[in-house]
């Protein structure tokens, strides 16, 4: 398969998967939270405790600032052929869409976003990770470059919270 379509396919999905977020994390901040918290480890209660109060236009603003960067790598990639910055991005992703089905299991009820992780997010990255390992884009200067592209990501994840913070 033609690694625009992919790209393309990326973007539809994370759109689908990011607008269930959206749409329900502040109501499962206000009801599902405080009936679950004594579940969740203390080192990450901490954590979610500083975003218990999230409204959805905040986490918008979370996901609009990282869905900008994101864009703008893909649209590099796709421009220039430098698809480790595709991998890069989708790397980042992956590591997010698959601590959703875990945080359900252990936390024994729904988490936004596990529905288009499970139905939509994981079968894409099954079939993504086998057709990129089995091309010449499976290679250790596009594994490389991803890594860079990561390592860019974390402190736009980080300002991207701040930003959400600061809207009321």
């Amino acid at each position: 398969m033609d690694i625009q379509i992919w790209v393309l396919a990326f973007i539809m999905i994370f759109m689908l998967h990011n607008l269930e977020e959206i749409i329900t994390v502040e109501r499962w901040m206000k009801k599902t939270y405080p009936q679950i918290r004594s579940k969740i480890p203390s080192f990450a209660q901490s954590e979610i405790e500083k975003n218990k109060d999230i409204t959805s236009a905040q986490f918008a603003v979370v996901v609009l600032a990282l869905s900008v960067l994101a864009s703008a790598f893909l649209l590099v990639a796709v421009l220039t052929e430098q698809y480790y910055l595709f991998l890069g991005i989708a790397l980042v992703f992956a590591v997010n869409i698959f601590s959703h089905p875990l945080q359900s299991l252990f936390l024994r009820c729904y988490t936004p976003g596990v529905v288009t992780s499970i139905v939509l997010v994981i079968p894409f990255y099954s079939l993504f990770f086998y057709q990129f390992y089995n091309t010449d884009l499976f290679s250790m200067s596009n594994i490389i470059g991803a890594i860079i592209v990561i390592i860019i990501f974390i402190p736009v994840f980080l300002i991207s919270h701040k930003l959400g913070k600061m809207w009321k």
